[in-house]
């Protein structure tokens, strides 16, 4: 009986030996490979330069190292009088936060403008005549660009972002001013606002966190709502069609975006432990024996962003096939709770590049557009294809970035229809839907 329970106890060590060698060998191969794939993430320039301007904000200048050439990104710093723009973005910012009533008007010219009642507008021209110097402001801002807000990194995901909210209304604003002015015939300052607008979008460009650039395809979206509402191209003169055309030809169609993604990754990864294991000291007790399951998730992590992040820097058409792999998944997970990141936070920064695809089309479909109506207002007739107008759009004519294959156009002695393909990747033969269907130049025609 001696001798049994002595073989039981041999075995149950020889067992645990096993299974430590085990462990330890798994955990020294997945250590390895998380820092070797560490080793590769860089820290965007923008991260350091906010990092920056945050000690200087908080009296503490020098202590935080200036950023250098850490990765590829276009990004070449703050201007050197960054700390007076964000100033000048709070005080209009708590201007707007002041304003008696402005969430009442601001549910009014929410609306597309094609949807306002009578008493609506008349609402929206009685709120813009008592605040045409809050318009002059906005646009003084949306001048000098950004930084819109000194964003404290080191909070990670929790960063106060709630200046995005104020920005949305500052562009449903200058989208009423636009539409107004146009209706008064005063086309050079529905341009104004509408520019202004765009701008407002171009300083969201700068901070590395996917919701600010889906904010700002957002604030384009308005001021392209302005423009459909507002705007024939017949109406437009050469110099102010210059302007919007210039606008429109800044503003940033895949860099920001794919940068923004990078940021994401970086910023992510110091939060990497709460989305692991969370439970308190029982999640941390539990994180010690899946350490290795943990350590390789957060690679998988890093290696799943990483292909999101090059793929967004490329035309939605081409990036396509590599996204809807990453949106199927990578395999099966032993541990539910590890896989979240992977198996829902990368597909789910995949998904998203859609969104980007949609800003490209609707940018190109404005410019298209406005040069089709000018032709007609020159000739009296809508031209037979799109080549008619590419001399007119000074390069090449853009391709649909869900096909990469010209947009879609058909002229008639009574108008024309033209649009995008749209990410179900079907011809809906116009059918108005930025969600699922056609992206249609002035909606469902």
């Amino acid at each position: 009986m001696q001798k049994k329970s002595s073989l039981r106890w041999v075995i149950a060590l020889v067992v645990f030996g096993c299974l430590a060698t085990l462990y330890v060998l798994s955990l020294a191969l997945t250590e390895r490979n998380l820092a070797a794939k560490l080793a590769k993430v860089k820290k965007p320039a923008v991260i350091d330069a906010y990092q920056q301007l945050t000690a200087e904000l908080s009296g503490v200048a020098g202590t935080v190292p200036q950023f250098g050439p850490q990765d590829d990104s276009e990004f070449k710093g703050f201007p050197e009088d960054a700390a007076e723009i964000v100033a000048g973005y709070d005080r209009l910012f708590k201007r707007i936060e002041r304003i008696e009533g402005l969430a009442d008007y601001d549910s009014s010219y929410q609306d597309p403008p094609d949807d306002w009642s009578d008493e609506q507008r008349r609402r929206v021209a009685e709120f813009l005549g008592n605040h045409q110097d809050l318009v002059g402001e906005i646009q003084r801002m949306a001048n000098r660009g950004g930084p819109l807000s000194a964003l404290d990194l080191s909070q990670g995901f929790a960063v106060d972002l709630q200046h995005l909210d104020t920005l949305r209304s500052c562009c449903r604003l200058l989208r009423a001013d636009a539409v107004t002015k146009a209706s008064e015939g005063n086309h050079s300052e529905a341009v104004e606002d509408i520019i202004a607008g765009m701008k407002l979008g171009d300083a969201l460009a700068q901070e590395p966190m996917l919701i600010s650039q889906l904010v700002r395809f957002a604030l384009y979206g308005t001021m392209c709502d302005a423009v459909q509402n507002s705007l024939d191209g017949g109406d437009l003169s050469p110099e102010l069609t210059s302007q919007l055309m210039g606008q429109i030809d800044h503003a940033d169609r895949r860099n920001a975006f794919a940068e923004s993604l990078a940021g994401e990754l970086y910023l992510g990864l110091d939060q990497f432990p709460d989305v692991e294991i969370s439970g308190g000291t029982a999640g941390r007790i539990l994180g010690v024996p899946l350490r290795p399951w943990l350590n390789a998730d957060k690679g998988g992590h890093i290696e799943v962003m990483s292909r999101v992040i090059s793929a967004a820097g490329l035309p939605y058409y081409e990036a396509a096939p590599e996204l809807n792999r990453i949106e199927g998944g990578g395999g099966p997970w032993l541990l539910p709770r590890t896989g979240m990141a992977k198996g829902i936070l990368a597909p789910a920064f995949a998904q998203s590049c859609q969104a980007q695809a949609r800003h490209e089309a609707m940018l190109d479909l404005i410019q298209l557009g406005i040069l089709i109506e000018q032709h007609h207002a020159r000739t009296s007739s809508y031209p037979e294809s799109l080549d008619v107008i590419a001399r007119d759009l000074g390069t090449s004519l853009p391709v649909d970035p869900f096909t990469g294959e010209p947009y879609l156009y058909q002229s008639s002695d009574d108008g024309f229809l033209l649009y995008s393909i749209g990410q179900n990747l079907i011809d809906d033969g116009g059918r108005h839907d930025s969600r699922s269907g056609d992206i249609v130049w002035r909606g469902e025609q």
